[in-house]
């Protein structure tokens, strides 16, 4: 194995190096960014030392979701009014990291064998962030007020993005082969982490996704046995998400659904100007909009006022890039539907197709929450995405 793809398993394995941050110079970095840069110059010499340079740069052409979020970055940049410049190179940050990195996945890890081992990688590094999250918050430092298993995230639901599609990857591969028992044990400390962010959101949508898979793929369901089990661990999952999530919103003045509402009610207000729904508020820019119309469409202070994003993928899509990233995120939701429930003639699932289902999981999820403009989500959405649509690989 070469040095470029040593450095891109490291760089996978240790995905949360962006929380070790510093200066240089006075330009705020951090670990992850440096090791991309270095990643990328490791890259470069790999490829003109193998006299393949010309053939990458060709081969730009095909990572059409990159350059799909590139390109409606451009054009929301020409058509939209910035509002807040640090979000804005924050966001144009994490993007170009992000497709950076993808790129050169895509490029350096060509066969399926090699993709598959750099997932794994991945997922290994999730567990280790896992498990190291709970040794932080045991030792007493940025613990939640509801004790849920966030690590030094400032949300456990970032938390849970993170290791979701790594659970979900795993159990896929445990169902197809289960002999390999190494995949059933990480599914397990996976889904115990997972289980310790109390993230209804991760917990429900890996299980409906995980259903859907067993539906499609497996004879496991024609088992009564199986159907019960399955049944009572999506009804205890929704009984769960009543008492965590529904019941405070009835029960008392404040709950996360409780400031959804506010969300997407000033959200709807915001879509009324034609401005805005043609053309967006740009990237990253929902939080200061937000900031200055609340108070105004509530007729209150909201719950909150610095939110990021808007809790929903949609939203979030039009908000950042207007009417033509709506239509870019229902192609790409058709062609996710498209993979998730097209009958396929091998017995086994591919890579494509699990990749299909992580993505899937992130389109249910992002009903409600939409982190994904961030250090290593976006990283990882990028990266499933290219293999589930556009990165072929050799068998």
């Amino acid at each position: 194995m070469n040095l470029n793809k040593k450095f891109l398993l490291l760089n996978l394995f240790f995905l949360q190096a962006y929380l070790i941050r510093f200066e240089i110079g006075g330009y705020p970095t951090n670990l992850q960014e440096i090791l991309i840069g270095l990643q990328f110059f490791i890259f470069l010499y790999a490829i003109i030392k193998g006299k393949i340079f010309l053939e990458t740069i060709s081969n730009i052409k095909r990572h059409w979701i990159i350059l799909g979020f590139l390109g409606l970055t451009a054009l929301s940049l020409a058509t939209t009014e910035i509002v807040n410049n640090i979000d804005l190179i924050r966001h144009l940050k994490f993007l170009f990291f992000a497709a950076v990195f993808t790129f050169i996945f895509i490029e350096t890890f060509k066969t399926k064998e090699e993709r598959e081992n750099a997932i794994k990688i991945a997922g290994f590094g999730a567990m280790a962030f896992g498990i190291f999250s709970i040794v932080y918050n045991l030792l007493g430092k940025n613990v939640a007020l509801d004790y849920r298993l966030l690590g030094p995230l400032d949300s456990a639901v970032y938390l849970s993005f993170y290791l979701t599609p790594f659970f979900i990857y795993f159990t896929i591969k445990f169902l197809e082969d289960t002999r390999t028992k190494s995949n059933l044990i990480s599914s397990i400390i996976l889904a115990l982490l997972l289980i310790a962010t109390r993230s209804m959101g991760s917990i429900l949508g890996s299980i409906v996704i995980l259903l859907i898979y067993i539906v499609k793929k497996t004879k496991l369901l024609k088992k009564t046995s199986v159907k019960i089990a399955a049944t009572l661990i999506l009804l205890t999952a929704i009984s769960i998400s009543f008492y965590v999530k529904i019941l405070p919103t009835i029960k008392t003045d404040y709950s996360s659904l409780d400031e959804r509402g506010e969300i997407w009610l000033v959200s709807v207000e915001l879509l009324k100007e034609p401005k805005t729904f043609l053309f967006g508020l740009g990237p990253s820019q929902f939080e200061q909009n937000y900031i200055n119309t609340a108070d105004k469409v509530l007729k209150q202070p909201p719950l909150d006022y610095y939110v990021i994003q808007p809790h929903n993928i949609f939203l979030l899509f039009i908000f950042n890039y207007g009417i033509l990233g709506l239509i870019f995120l229902l192609v790409l939701i058709a062609k996710t539907v498209s993979i998730v429930i097209k009958p396929q003639a091998e017995a086994k699932t591919s890579l494509q197709e699990i990749a299909g289902f992580v993505i899937a999981y992130f389109f249910l999820h992002g009903l409600i929450d939409t982190p994904f403009i961030k250090n290593d989500l976006l990283i990882l959405l990028f990266i499933f995405f290219e293999m589930a649509f556009a990165g072929k690989n050799r068998d």
